[in-house]
């Protein structure tokens, strides 16, 4: 009887450090999606004022054709499709803590919402994280992605 209790116990600290580890596990994956997310948002903001700076020089020339700026504009773009997978990742994070720690997802607001159409490019066959640009290798699951 005392043999049951204390496997009982032993089970159950088992299970709070297994918690507590994935739990911290994910705050840290967290803080380093959301400095990523923010370092992008800075390249995005310069490259924005490059973009004025340059629009501004054009027009103050005299000359109407902006499409030397287009490769910056496409810089842009990739750069929030890039973001767009970050948030997708984030959000992803506490689903698969609770499918881990076997939680009932109770809350929906916490699930992640399906990546836009726009932005799913490749997905990895291994965990099914989707990217908006190619990738050689998955960032969650390193599995190598063929074609890429």
């Amino acid at each position: 009887m005392a043999s049951e209790t204390f496997n009982r116990f032993k089970s159950s600290l088992n299970r709070g450090v297994t918690a507590i580890s994935i739990k911290t596990s994910s705050s840290l994956e967290k803080a380093k999606i959301r400095t990523h997310i923010e370092s992008i948002k800075s390249e995005i903001d310069r490259l924005i004022v490059t973009i004025g700076e340059s629009a501004y020089e054009i027009w103050e020339k005299g000359e109407s054709d902006f499409s030397s700026l287009n490769e910056q504009f496409d810089l842009i773009k990739q750069k929030k499709e890039e973001i767009l997978q970050l948030e997708y990742e984030y959000e992803s994070i506490d689903e698969r803590d609770n499918q881990i720690l076997g939680a009932s997802n109770t809350d929906k607001s916490s699930a992640p919402q399906t990546i836009p159409e726009e932005a799913a490019g490749i997905i990895c066959p291994s965990c099914g994280t989707a990217y908006a640009n190619p990738v050689r290798f998955c960032r969650k699951c390193g599995y190598k992605i063929e074609g890429s």
